[in-house]
């Protein structure tokens, strides 16, 4: 008798801890996080993704906005959160900004968060204004060699980070002008003013087409379809300076390897059908599909760039 109901503690006990439980997630609401406010890109892909997932999951996918400091509010929130995945995070490439700049934040970037799946990429373009001729990224770097070259810098942005290292890769220093948005930036581009700036493919492409400024480089490690002529920043002789602009989901670190898996799946089969990879390129950005290591060591590499560039040249978040 005894033998028998030790046999039956244990088979509850492998039950309880089987991977077939986390097969069934998710069995009850899950709610996403978005640490910005509505409206802006974080909202509107976040969004998108959370209701591509319930009908793929056939659950609801709850959407919160815990907008502030840099996202630090929200991304603390779920790293607070029972590390089941049922509360999940979904921010942008400013994850890994906001913690090369941040002195304090009130969760540790690396360990209390686990990236499980990038989403989405915008690609950057390297453009030049009419002030001083510079047709090429190459003819920027020799210049900067012999004069100051000023480009358009963001506060700690995507954008700053985005010259900051094309300049570390190439060896030169450019002068930041901080502006507090890209079009203000662009505005003194095209009036001569300022010599070039890294902007996202929304904010440049206009300018670039109608040929008021000068497309010198795609920061991204891809050539871009909205403009495929221009090289990429690898192209142009500078490896290494490639970054692009993400999106992604993480969870709790903790969370199990089989529900973490089920998300990565998720994610992944959202973003990537013929509908969804349309919406996404109306967006001017492209859908991702990553694994959770690759993904995982993206967001680790910038932490790092991004931490190293940050000290290196007194990019902070004020």
């Amino acid at each position: 008798m005894k033998s028998s109901l030790s046999k039956l503690l244990l088979a509850s006990m492998v039950l309880a801890t089987s991977p077939v439980l986390a097969q069934q997630y998710p069995n009850k609401p899950v709610t996403l996080i978005i640490p910005f406010s509505a409206g802006a890109s974080n909202d509107i892909f976040g969004r998108f993704v959370a209701d591509g997932l319930s009908k793929l999951w056939k659950q609801s996918v709850l959407v919160e906005n815990r907008a502030g400091a840099g996202g630090a509010i929200g991304a603390a929130a779920v790293a607070k959160a029972r590390p089941d995945g049922y509360t999940m995070l979904f921010s942008s490439s400013s994850y890994t900004i906001n913690a090369a700049v941040q002195k304090s934040m009130p969760f540790d970037p690396l360990k209390d968060l686990k990236p499980v799946a990038m989403a989405m990429r915008g690609q950057m373009i390297g453009v030049t204004g009419s002030r001083i001729p510079l047709p090429d990224l190459k003819e920027v770097v020799r210049l900067a060699k012999t004069q100051k070259i000023f480009y358009g810098a963001l506060g700690a942005s995507s954008t700053t980070f985005a010259a900051e290292l094309f300049a570390s890769v190439a060896g030169v220093k450019l002068e930041a002008v901080n502006y507090k948005g890209g079009n203000e930036a662009m505005i003194d581009l095209l009036g001569g003013r300022l010599d070039i700036y890294f902007g996202t493919v929304t904010t440049v492409l206009p300018a670039v087409l109608n040929k008021s400024v000068t497309a010198v480089g795609v920061m991204s490690p891809t050539r871009t379809t909205a403009l495929p002529n221009v090289p990429t920043v690898a192209e142009a002789g500078f490896p290494g300076a490639e970054t692009d602009i993400w999106w992604g989901v993480f969870v709790t670190s903790g969370a199990p390897a089989d529900v973490l898996a089920k998300i990565n799946e998720g994610v992944n089969t959202v973003v990537n059908t013929p509908e969804a990879v349309a919406f996404i390129e109306k967006q001017a950005a492209l859908p991702a599909k990553m694994s959770i290591d690759e993904f995982s060591k993206t967001v680790l590499t910038e932490l790092g760039r991004w931490k190293e560039l940050a000290e290196k040249n007194n990019i902070t978040g004020d």
